[in-house]
């Protein structure tokens, strides 16, 4: 026989009370309905819990031995009760985010704000491409992940950032450069980021060259952007990269603008809704809570960069 939960927490307020009346007010029921919660428990131990009579409800032995018993369990189940509650409101459990270089000044500020009202929430952060975060969507090891738009169900998203590329050459370089148009590089040599690191980003970089109408003729490759620019510094060649990189100055670096509308795309922060969890939720309204002040401002959900 299974003990009901709401039988211990009467029985323990009439223990504290030591009278009907006032326990049954207590836990806003009947007296006769304490009653029968007493004669059920008392059946179910096996013996007398509490000895009544004009003075109101004593406890017997086995009832002073059962209250001794009762008490950290009750204590325990309050615990369990109010974790669960918590968990429920978003303040307890397990966020697991991903981004990209677009979001990589972003992403870390909403998490220090999200940590200050969560601090009990396990926060982890995974810098890695696209079609990793989708794939990690998918099988439920991502709560939420700043991917490239479009994206297709069941997955849904949010807008969180408008991003261009531009074109990384040596300082040395820039007036010569600029004065060129991209349609004439084919035979510049190229620094890229390789497919391996990203190969969404190494796709779009061959969609906005065959824009220009060339295929980059590639010297060296790098698995950082930050190796990126360090080759272009030393003239190894040019190199496309997200505007995000230009905020980390690399000397010896200059940047030009791409114009042709395959150089622009969408960042957005996707989740899966079929799985539940409130630590998400709470971090999405934090999120839009962001974007409404950065539209408020006139500046819109722009953060620089993307993967």
């Amino acid at each position: 026989m299974t003990m009901e939960l709401r039988l211990l927490k009467s029985f323990q307020v009439l223990a504290e009370v030591e009278h009907y009346g006032r326990a049954a007010r207590a836990i806003h029921i009947s007296q006769p309905a304490l009653s029968k919660q007493v004669r059920q428990l008392e059946v179910e131990v096996g013996g007398p819990l509490f000895v009544r009579g004009r003075q109101g409800a004593q406890l017997t032995p086995l009832g002073r031995l059962f209250a001794a018993e009762v008490a950290p369990l009750l204590r325990q189940a309050d615990r369990v009760l109010d974790r669960a509650q918590r968990a429920s409101r978003g303040e307890l459990g397990e966020l697991r985010l991903g981004f990209g270089i677009a979001t990589r000044l972003l992403v870390p500020r909403l998490v220090s704000r999200f940590r200050r009202a969560y601090p009990e929430v396990q926060v982890s952060l995974q810098d890695t491409s696209t079609p990793i975060q989708l794939e990690a969507l998918a099988s439920g090891t991502l709560d939420v992940g700043f991917v490239r738009l479009p994206i297709e169900a069941p997955l849904i998203h949010l807008p969180v950032v408008e991003e261009r590329l531009v074109l990384a050459v040596p300082e040395s370089r820039r007036a010569e450069l600029a004065g060129r148009s991209p349609a004439t590089f084919a035979d510049e040599p190229f620094v890229e980021l390789g497919f391996t690191r990203s190969p969404s980003f190494h796709a779009h970089v061959q969609r906005v060259c065959a824009a220009y109408g060339f295929r980059p003729k590639v010297a060296q490759s790098a698995t950082e952007f930050f190796t990126v620019l360090a080759l272009v510094a030393a003239r190894m060649g040019i190199g496309i990269v997200p505007s995000a990189v230009t905020e980390t100055r690399v000397e010896g670096v200059a940047y030009l603008p791409l114009d042709v509308p395959e150089a622009a795309w969408r960042v957005g922060a996707a989740w899966l809704p079929a799985v539940a969890s409130p630590a998400r939720e709470a971090f999405l309204v934090l999120l839009r809570e962001h974007l409404a002040r950065a539209a408020a401002r006139g500046r819109g959900a722009h953060e620089p960069g993307a993967r």
